[in-house]
């Protein structure tokens, strides 16, 4: 996750309305200029994370498509899992090597 986009926002979206509701949210973010990327699509189950630089384009974001601010916490939480992961990932890249 990008450290420099520390304002995340979950967007619930209609599995059956996913890719239009995914295009529309592009296009907002295309016109408005924001500084902001799709953190992770889980299509599935019908959650859209955005990571912001600005809190204030967060809150418009939230407010224009009915999302959510994910709480430092959680994402410092999933920050320090992904690294975990890392971690483990390339210790047992050297144990056991090709």
């Amino acid at each position: 996750m990008s450290d420099a986009r520390t304002h995340h926002v979950v967007v619930e979206v209609d599995r059956d309305r996913f890719h239009s509701k995914l295009r529309k949210i592009e296009a907002w973010l295309s016109e408005w200029e924001i500084d902001a990327e799709v953190g992770s699509v889980l299509g599935s189950s019908g959650l859209l994370r955005v990571r912001f630089s600005d809190e204030r384009a967060a809150y418009a974001f939230r407010r224009c498509f009915a999302g959510r601010s994910v709480p430092a916490d959680d994402i410092a939480a999933a920050q320090s899992a992904d690294a975990a992961d890392e971690a483990l990932y390339e210790r047992l890249a050297r144990e056991y090597p090709d």
